[in-house]
């Protein structure tokens, strides 16, 4: 299989992961958020459970939100990364500007689409997240890209 296949089916799954956590309603969204918040809390709990004490419940609602950012954060991260390359791989011209646009709008087609799913609402907010995290992930991968080409 070519190199450039394999980029764009790589793409293309983690664009429909994306629509995939998007489409859960709000009480199945929380219920994977939490189970996530319940992993970081155990791995808080064996390394720095001697410095600071909170219980579970205390730190599952301190920093339940934040998680939830962290993995808009995360997704478009990773998205933008795969953008970029994919993008690489037909032009050599304003592939930065191409990936990161089109991540942008894919995060506002993405909050779009959440008008539509039951107890969920469209959000400037995490469309910056979204388009944040994608702005790192395309300056990761472009720097990483132009260093390896150069040495």
């Amino acid at each position: 299989m070519k190199k450039k296949t394999v980029y764009l089916i790589l793409l293309v799954f983690w664009m429909g992961v994306i629509f995939f956590m998007s489409a859960q309603p709000s009480v199945e969204s929380e219920e994977t958020s939490s189970y996530v918040a319940e992993i970081v809390y155990v791995l808080y709990d064996l390394f720095l459970s001697g410095t600071v004490h909170l219980s579970r419940t205390d730190f599952i609602e301190m920093y339940l939100q934040p998680i939830r950012k962290l993995a808009h954060f995360t997704e478009f991260a990773i998205l933008g990364i795969l953008l970029y390359i994919n993008i690489r791989e037909y032009t050599d011209k304003r592939n930065f500007i191409y990936a990161l646009s089109a991540a942008v709008l894919y995060a506002m087609s993405d909050e779009f689409h959440q008008l539509f799913v039951e107890n969920r609402y469209c959000s400037l907010n995490d469309v910056l997240i979204d388009s944040f995290g994608a702005l790192c992930g395309i300056l990761l991968c472009h720097l990483i890209m132009t260093k390896w080409k150069k040495d």
